[in-house]
């Protein structure tokens, strides 16, 4: 049992936001109880004591969508041609890289990659993996590497036709086969994964929905305008509308980027309780534009927030949604709430839909997973501004703490039980070995 304390506790329930000179406790993998400092000490004496020395103590974070397999792309060169579209960038980077990957590399990848999670704070994952030159296992690969770190994970494998009909089946069936193997332990889950309608034939979606079950679907929506174009050329519907007919649209299901819908498509949407999940710096990286997500929240829409491998730092991602909203619609008061709501509460709600145990807030009964900010803030810490504090206040680089399903994964921004040096090592070494292989 652990009391961490010593800090001002941001809880992330409204009902009880912020405790000055607070404490969580924790026993195994559960908080157990919350309250000021002479209060926990009083209930709990023996229990043993993490200092977060006047920090804020927070509910770790949850990244909603992710690429944990693009860990190796970063320092890739990588030339475009100018007004370069989402295909290309496809083709030239990312179609590449996971043709060359094996389940090797997955892990390697996979390592770093939480590595800089739980750096950054972040103990909840919703992952969506390709890597078409190693399907079957791919998904236990990387599973192997969230159980080190103890980052409650939610894997699915990109189903494509961009490699052949027997990979797009080989996909399928990875999707299944973890699905089910994940089912056996409350820290895992698995979904269908979808790459986009454009590289998706009728009989595939036919095919993924016959081995689905009712785990739920992880897809691109309208990324980038060959999308649409494409869906409605020989489709003759929205992308949307076409993921409605085959019942891929649910309230399991979640919806990445949604940059390019129209007002029928966010019913659609709404009315399936289907998840938005918002990816604001990848979205800028690719000149895709930026979605519509203040007016789908308007319309109740659960929208959260991830990162898309561009960062594992959901901090960064945060204050990038913020931003781009006020500069896109050039109102100054646009976002803030929305994007405080997408990171803190949505994306609980979302990790809600796959993950038993609750996690997300500082509350009883809810998930160990507790982070610590070393921030020395310059003005006073209430309710009403602590909002403002956590988008202008501090970074990922701050976390000095993690702790991820009552584990201890960092202290002092120190690895505990793993070598940091060795996983940065096998990482650098396989990116080695990857990008030789893409230059044969």
């Amino acid at each position: 049992m652990f009391i961490i304390g010593n800090g001002t506790l941001v809880t992330q329930d409204v009902s009880n936001p912020v405790i000055k000179n607070g404490g969580v406790v924790v026993a195994k993998n559960e908080i157990v109880a919350i309250g000021t400092m002479d209060q926990i000490k009083a209930q709990y004496p023996e229990a043993s004591f993490i200092d977060a020395h006047g920090g804020l103590i927070l509910p770790g974070f949850i990244d909603a969508h992710e690429h944990i397999y693009s860990m190796m792309a970063r320092g890739m060169s990588l030339v475009l041609p100018q007004k370069a579209d989402l295909k290309t960038i496809l083709e030239k980077l990312w179609w590449k890289v996971d043709r060359a990957l094996t389940n090797d590399l997955t892990y390697k990848s996979a390592m770093a990659a939480y590595l800089e999670l739980v750096k950054n704070g972040v103990t909840t994952v919703i992952d969506h993996h390709a890597s078409y030159g190693a399907i079957t296992d791919s998904l236990s690969a990387i599973a192997q590497a969230a159980k080190c770190f103890s980052v409650k994970s939610c894997l699915c494998y990109e189903v494509s036709d961009r490699a052949g009909k027997d990979k797009m089946k080989a996909a399928v069936l990875e999707n299944e086969r973890f699905i089910k193997a994940a089912a056996k332990d409350p820290a895992l889950a698995g979904m269908m994964g979808l790459h986009a309608s454009f590289t998706l034939a009728d009989g595939s979606l036919s095919y993924c929905a016959e081995h689905a079950g009712d785990a739920g679907y992880h897809v691109h929506i309208a990324e980038g305008a060959i999308d649409q174009k494409d869906c409605l050329e020989k489709h003759h519907r929205r992308v949307a509308e076409r993921f409605s007919q085959f019942s891929i649209l649910g309230p399991k299901t979640l919806l990445a980027h949604c940059i390019d819908i129209d007002e029928h498509e966010m019913e659609l949407i709404k009315e399936s309780k289907s998840a938005v999940v918002h990816n604001p710096q990848s979205n800028m990286n690719n000149a895709a534009g930026a979605p519509q997500v203040l007016k789908m929240m308007e319309k109740e829409i659960l929208v959260g927030l991830g990162t898309d491998g561009y960062t594992h730092d959901m901090l960064a991602s945060y204050k990038a949604a913020d931003l781009l909203h006020k500069h896109q619609l050039k109102d100054p008061a646009a976002g803030f709430l929305e994007m405080s709501q997408a990171m803190f509460q949505n994306n609980r709600e979302i990790a809600g839909r796959y993950f038993a145990m609750p996690t997300g807030m500082l509350k009883k009964g809810y998930a160990a997973d507790v982070i610590i900010a070393d921030y020395d803030p310059p003005t006073p810490i209430e309710a009403s501004n602590v909002k403002a504090h956590l988008l202008f206040g501090i970074s990922g680089k701050d976390i000095s703490f993690t702790m991820a399903q009552g584990n201890i994964v960092m202290k002092d921004r120190k690895l505990v039980q793993l070598d940091e040096i060795q996983i940065m090592e096998n990482c650098r070494q396989g990116a080695v070995e990857l990008w030789e292989k893409l230059n044969e």
